[in-house]
């Protein structure tokens, strides 16, 4: 049996409401199980299926039904159905009976790939069809008999007097293709039509042969006549024309309409998918989620109401997550109720529902469906419900929780097409969940590898330990006190905390050196801004974390132009650089170092508004100290009002200023940096060797 894909889901689509219409109670999922053809693959108009699935999906129908012509009573279904309706506006709107026939090809092009068909008209009421057929594919006898039920039924619907469809030649008894004849009747105005062209020369003939015997006779008895019945013939005629000209002008118009409004309800249904993938697309909070879908169902569905219920982490009960349309005490009810999903001896519509992973239809609450008692919609009736249908949520074959709509006895019953408008939404919905858990893993993830990465500098020295963490809470107060995106303080959340991770090249003996660094250690501590950036390089950070190295590689430029490693000024140096900088020296100084004890709070705040004269951006330094202050309001009181005093010996005080000294008779120029009770330290140029004695010029 071939495994070619020759026909599209529409014939299948024909076939199961065909069905449902004559058989409503055969469970056709069953049937459609047994052939391996899903409800998803029926709804995609693109999705064809091989001539095995078909043939085992008609044997279970024909077994099912004992229809001996279930192919053309089918066929005939087909051409009346209303999701023939495009079909109907090709044809309905010509003007004859040909047009109608010669559209036929068209039509069935679209249901299989193993046969074409050709209309070619052999007398002015007679049409021939043809087949001509792949040969690839083999045709079995129901496609014969589901295109000659096509054909009956579309002289029926197209008022064809009279019409006659016979089938001559069939491939399935000898012949080289199935041949079909298709006859009818001239139409009442078309007789008269013809009627009128014998009567036109008649009528101008015949007064003149009788004036030639009697012309007093015939000007007023002949030519009355002939051109009286001329007249009342051409009348008739174009009445009965004009008749079948608005009949089909009518029917254009109601067809057009209700084109005009299938498209408007597949662009409602295409806007609110779209809708529903965009706004959850980036969602990783489960809560947020499910409210915004909540609102754009209710604002995109014709629904009164409707719910979302998930299944808890062990999968024994479904919770209510989010809904809308219900009054508030309602709600308060359904957000205490549980669903159990543990073997019952009852049947229920929600654990029906979930552990079948199919939805059901309820059209009328009052008189359910076989196999669900009336008990267990007690809640929808007794909250106002006329009809509601239930689907599962599903992602990869797994059901995750249902989407339960309904709509009260004020307002429409639901429908199949609603019915699968809900599992195309459910579906959705199982995606945008499953992609939230992803990203929400992911992040998780994310943050524990950074979490890693900052744990090994702590690991080098535990009295530096939550250096990182701390700076990180700092810039992201500064970010949020200065109006920052939510994507750019995130970037500068994940350089603050591994600013610091090429201090992991830095010696051990330089990094917890309890004394004063030489100016060689000196230079390569500095080197840890730089290999930050270039190992930070190497993890490929990319979309908002793109800029994450560069900003850790800057964060000890200077406004002045004065830092490392580049030397950077003002208008080179990023904004997280300079929010990273000003934490990452609030945080210095306040904390133990193994050459310092940290700076009283007072001393650290005349420090921290000294650094925002040239080195700090004073606008960053104004930042930190808002959110210092909402959030830690007794330090910031402490820091702002606090004795300046050193308490001990070993702080140091910021003092900026210049210096000069005299070492063995030469002169040295530098800077002031700090001063404490034990001296004073200088910055300079000049290389000057540790033990040397300097003399204050």
């Amino acid at each position: 049996m071939s495994h070619e894909t020759l026909y599209n889901s529409r014939i299948v689509a024909h076939y199961i409401r065909f069905f449902q219409h004559k058989f409503p109670a055969i469970n056709l999922q069953d049937l459609l199980d047994v052939a391996g053809i899903s409800a998803t693959q029926v709804a995609d108009r693109r999705h064809w299926f091989s001539r095995c699935q078909f043939e085992v999906f008609y044997q279970a129908l024909q077994h099912a039904s004992g229809l001996a012509q279930l192919a053309k009573e089918a066929g005939s279904f087909a051409a009346s159905e209303e999701v023939f309706r495009a079909s109907h506006h090709l044809i309905d709107s010509s003007t004859s009976p040909l047009s109608a026939l010669r559209a036929l090809p068209r039509i069935a092009a679209g249901l299989t790939r193993g046969v074409r068909l050709k209309a070619r008209q052999l007398a002015p009421n007679l049409v021939e069809i043809t087949t001509v057929h792949e040969a690839h594919a083999a045709e079995a006898p129901y496609d014969c008999q589901f295109r000659l039920g096509l054909l009956e039924a579309l002289t029926f619907l197209f008022n064809l007097d009279l019409a006659q469809v016979e089938h001559p030649d069939c491939l399935h008894h000898g012949r080289q293709q199935c041949r079909y004849l298709v006859r009818w009747q001239p139409s009442l105005a078309e007789k008269l039509q013809k009627l009128k062209a014998r009567v036109v020369p008649l009528a101008v003939l015949l007064p003149g042969a009788a004036a030639t015997m009697d012309p007093q006779w015939a000007l007023f008895h002949v030519l009355p006549l002939t051109v009286g019945s001329t007249l009342l013939l051409d009348l008739v005629a174009s009445h009965l024309n004009k008749k079948r000209l608005v009949r089909s002008i009518d029917h254009l118009r109601s067809t057009s309409e209700a084109l005009v409004e299938q498209i408007n309800h597949n662009y409602n249904n295409a806007l609110l998918l779209n809708e529903i993938a965009e706004t959850t697309s980036n969602k990783t909070c489960l809560e947020d989620l499910l409210d915004s879908v909540a609102q754009t169902l209710d604002k995109r569905l014709a629904f009164d109401r409707g719910m979302i219920l998930l299944v808890d982490p062990a999968r024994r009960i479904l919770l209510f997550r989010a809904g809308f349309g219900y009054d508030p005490t309602v709600k308060a009810l359904l957000q205490g109720t549980t669903v159990l999903l543990d073997e019952q001896p009852e049947p229920d519509l929600l654990r029906q529902t979930f552990t079948s992973r199919r939805g059901i239809l309820v059209a009328d609450v009052d008189n359910p469906p076989p196999g669900l008692p009336p008990a267990s919609l007690q809640f929808f009736v007794r909250t106002g419900s006329q009809s509601l249908l239930c689907c599962p949520i599903t992602c990869d074959g797994r059901a995750n929780g249902l989407l339960v709509v309904d709509s009260l006895r004020s307002g429409r019953r639901l429908t199949q097409g609603d019915l699968r408008l809900t599992e195309g939404l459910a579906n959705v919905i199982g995606a945008s969940l499953n992609n939230a858990q992803l990203l929400t893993s992911c992040s998780r993830q994310f943050d524990s590898m950074l979490q890693v990465l900052a744990a090994t500098i702590d690991a080098r020295d535990p009295m530096t330990s939550g250096h990182s963490t701390r700076v990180t809470a700092y810039s992201q107060g500064i970010c949020r006190e200065l109006g920052l995106s939510t994507e750019y303080t995130e970037m500068v959340r994940v350089a603050a905390l591994l600013h610091d991770y090429g201090k992991i090249a830095v010696p051990d003996a330089i990094l917890k050196k309890t004394g004063t660094l030489t100016p060689e250690e000196r230079e390569i501590v500095r080197t840890h801004a730089l290999h930050s950036e270039q190992i930070l390089q190497e993890i490929g950070f990319d979309g908002i974390y793109r800029g994450v190295p560069a900003l850790a590689g800057a964060h000890h430029e200077k406004m002045d132009g004065s830092g490392y490693p580049r030397g950077l000024h003002h208008g080179d140096i990023p904004i997280g650089a300079k929010i990273i900088a000003v934490a990452d020296f609030f945080e210095a100084v306040t904390a133990q170092r193994h050459y310092r004890g940290p700076m009283p709070p007072a001393i650290a705040y005349k420090a921290l508004q000294e650094e925002s004269l040239c080195r700090l951006d004073p606008r960053v330094v104004e930042a930190f100290l808002d959110y210092y202050q909402k959030a830690f309001p007794d330090q910031f009181r402490a820091m702002t009002l606090g004795d300046a005093q050193p308490e001990r010996a070993s702080v140091r005080i910021p003092c900026r200023t210049p210096v000069v000294c005299e070492i063995n008779g030469n002169t040295l120029i530098g800077t002031s940096s700090d001063v404490s009770l034990r001296g004073i330290f200088v910055a300079s140029q000049a290389q000057v060797r540790q033990g040397l004695e300097l003399k204050l010029a």
